[in-house]
């Protein structure tokens, strides 16, 4: 019987290279296949037309019957909820990471919460965690933005040369990419079908138990390592995380 395919659906941000990482610690036979959203010109340009339903029909139209568990990062969570309930193969399981439901957050992210994901994002992608003070991310954008250069200079995670022009822009761009997906959850209605939510350990709503998913219909909560970003790139939490996973991938095996 063919091995159980991962289907991963990556909105961007961190690179979508972690995703091998993790793979390395499924079992072993699994398909790996990694659907970036940023491929997809209507999602990078941020189309105010575009709707979650639309992204996963997209995906469904070239996606083959096939034994698979569908995982989604971030807004991929949404996108891999609709996409399930459109498959002509019902998945094994659909699987949230770390992925906050419609109705979360009633106004789109504020500058603080902004300031302390994009933080964890610089961190993240050099493998440096960034020891900001959250106090200091309400001192306004400016001081917000000197605070978390001088903290990722300081942890390695960026050249001392590096300009704050530089830096601002891309914050800006970050700050669009959050904007953009909480615009295009926020539309989305779920379908209520059963899904496994697993939350980061420094998830960017701590305050939210299932992420909101449990108002929609039947919900598993799991726990991992890391925060919304390293949950993917740090080489102890993608283990972890991969363990997880382990139980829908194990291979079936039919009746004597």
């Amino acid at each position: 019987m063919p091995a159980t395919e991962l289907y991963v659906i990556h909105p961007g941000g961190v690179s979508a290279s972690c995703w091998s990482r993790l793979a390395s610690h499924l079992p072993a036979g699994t398909p790996v296949r990694v659907q970036e959203l940023d491929t997809i010109n209507d999602y990078w340009s941020d189309d105010p037309d575009l709707s979650v339903n639309a992204l996963a029909d997209r995906l469904n139209s070239v996606l083959r019957p096939a034994e698979r568990v569908i995982v989604g990062w971030g807004v991929g969570g949404a996108v891999a909820e609709a996409l399930a309930a459109r498959s002509a193969v019902r998945p094994r399981r659909v699987v949230a990471l770390d992925s906050l439901a419609p109705g979360v957050r009633d106004d789109e992210p504020a500058e603080p919460e902004l300031l302390l994901s994009f933080a964890m994002y610089c961190g993240a992608r050099r493998g440096r965690p960034l020891a900001v003070f959250p106090e200091r991310l309400h001192a306004g954008l400016e001081p917000a933005l000197a605070h978390i250069l001088e903290e990722a200079v300081a942890a390695g995670a960026l050249r001392p040369d590096t300009s704050p022009a530089t830096f601002r822009r891309c914050y800006a761009d970050h700050a669009r990419r959050m904007r953009r997906d909480h615009r295009l959850a926020a539309r989305h209605t779920p379908s209520g079908h059963p899904l496994t939510v697993v939350k980061a350990a420094g998830s960017l709503a701590p305050e939210s138990r299932a992420l909101g998913w449990d108002r929609f219909g039947p919900v598993e909560v799991l726990a991992s390592a890391g925060d919304h970003y390293t949950m993917l790139t740090d080489p102890s939490a993608a283990p972890h995380l991969a363990v997880l996973l382990q139980r829908w991938l194990a291979p079936l095996y039919a009746a004597a």
